[in-house]
């Protein structure tokens, strides 16, 4: 049997073969990871992008898959492609192959002969038998393809339900005692070097433990504004509501709800499939859905006496997490330890909140990591994580870096961190006036101090100072 083929529906069929490897998976995923997906652990996008790594990988074997039945599907074409006069001697060329590979009952082919011969090729007979004949042998390799391929895809689709099923059981169970890093984390790091993952195992033993860090996720993590953000009035009594006029076009961020007028298009990922849809309906009753948030549903308190409604707007709105990290010798031991456990932490929270988060990295250079996706951008602080503070303290490339991201429009409403211990000069009046402009625009600034012996004219700017010694 010589190849010959029919490109385009060759190609069809790969196309096919594909799409129904990708769908077993994803009903596999669905299913095995329903609980994880629904607590937020996973996100359906990661799902995916895991899905599409597993796919790449084992995609060669489809091919093989095709090329099983490929060498029938050839002379198929070629027979299908011959003239009248050639299609009977093919068949009879091709004899004890039809023998070989079919019963009788399946696709008799010495019938079929037997009863060309009986019939001029003009005979509307003889026309009938051949059209017959290529649609019984048609169906015939379409269903046995159909089979073996969903038989084959089954096997390849096993080692993913086993990775997938160990990876859920992890998941559900980690953390139980208190020890080893958050679910999320966990499912955040099964993609990390063993370097990176020993190192976050480490540092998040250290979040569990730390005061400090607590506090800060208190703070850096409140709530979003619409779930009302109280500011005490002076009298301790008596809150003020503070309304606005927006329209609901006037988006600030992302949040949890089942406002389906605002849902984010990644959430139709959950109602393209069947094994995912009772997920989205779970989520829509607890209003965990991922939704933009708006300006015009945002409710805030604020103390009456405190703050103009101007101050208070600015106050509401959230924007991205900018931490600067002090990496100089000084910061060494027990200190580099906990700014690289407050710098994770701030990213976790930063991927709940789905907020970007900027970390500016300062000794003698400075050195920016951009995380806007921590299930992408993770890696990006292994050097950070696992390498050790060294080098002199230059705080004005810095603070340089700082102004300028700050003053982007998109960082208008950022939470400024500083983690140093802050034995350095003075911090000059040209910064200091940058820094209150920036905090008048929006921006709230916060530190973290090592220091015994820190300059105050860092910390006086400060909206709220952590000391960590």
């Amino acid at each position: 049997m010589q190849p010959a083929g029919n490109y385009h529906e060759g190609y069809e069929r790969v196309r096919q073969l594909s799409a129904l490897f990708l769908r077993r998976l994803h009903e596999i995923a669905g299913e095995v990871y329903a609980e994880v997906l629904s607590s937020g652990v996973i996100r359906p996008e990661e799902m995916g992008e895991e899905i599409q790594r597993y796919f790449a990988k084992k995609e060669s074997g489809l091919q093989d898959v095709y090329s099983y039945y490929g060498e029938q599907w050839d002379y198929y074409y070629q027979v299908v492609a011959a003239s009248d006069a050639d299609f009977l001697p093919m068949l009879q060329q091709a004899r004890s192959a039809f023998v070989r590979l079919y019963v009788p009952v399946e696709l008799d082919a010495s019938y079929y002969m037997e009863q060309l011969v009986r019939y001029p090729r003009t005979d509307s007979r003889w026309q009938a038998l051949r059209q017959h004949f290529i649609k019984k042998w048609r169906n015939l390799l379409e269903g046995r393809e159909r089979t073996y391929q969903k038989r084959h895809i089954e096997r390849l689709c096993e080692d993913y339900y086993r990775m997938v099923s160990a990876n859920a059981g992890m998941l559900q169970n980690v953390g139980g005692k208190g020890e080893g890093p958050s679910p999320r984390l966990a499912w955040l790091q099964l993609t990390q070097s063993p370097e990176l993952r020993v190192k976050l195992r480490q540092l998040s033993q250290v979040i569990r433990k730390s005061q400090l860090i607590k506090e800060l996720n208190h703070v850096l993590g409140r709530k979003k504004a619409d779930e009302q953000r109280l500011y005490q009035a002076m009298s301790g009594k008596t809150p003020v509501t503070l309304l606005r006029s927006a329209t609901h076009s006037d988006i600030v961020g992302i949040t949890e709800g089942n406002n389906l007028n605002a849902l984010l298009p990644m959430e139709y990922c959950f109602l393209s499939d069947a094994a995912l849809e009772p997920i989205f309906y779970r989520r829509y009753v607890e209003k965990k859905l991922a939704v933009f948030d708006a300006v015009s549903r945002q409710i805030e308190y604020a103390e009456a006496s405190s703050y103009s409604g101007r101050d208070l707007q600015k106050r509401a709105k959230h924007g991205p997490f900018v931490v600067c990290v002090d990496t100089s010798a000084s910061m060494e031991g027990e200190r580099e330890l906990l700014s690289k456990a407050v710098v994770l932490s701030l990213a976790l929270i930063a991927d709940k909140l789905r907020r970007p988060c900027r970390v500016i990295l300062f000794s003698d250079q400075t050195e920016v990591i951009e995380l806007n996706n921590l299930y992408s951008d993770l890696a990006l602080l292994e050097t950070f994580l696992c390498n050790s503070f060294h080098g002199g303290s230059d705080m004005t490339c810095a603070m340089k870096e700082s102004v300028e991201t700050l003053m982007r429009e998109d960082f208008r409403y950022a939470d400024l961190l500083w983690l140093s211990d802050f034995e350095m000069d003075p911090l000059p009046p040209m910064w200091v006036q940058y820094v209150e402009e920036l905090k008048q625009r929006g921006m709230r600034l916060y530190a973290v101090s090592f220091g015994h012996r820190s300059e105050t004219s860092y910390l006086r700017l400060a909206d709220r100072v952590w000391t960590a010694d």
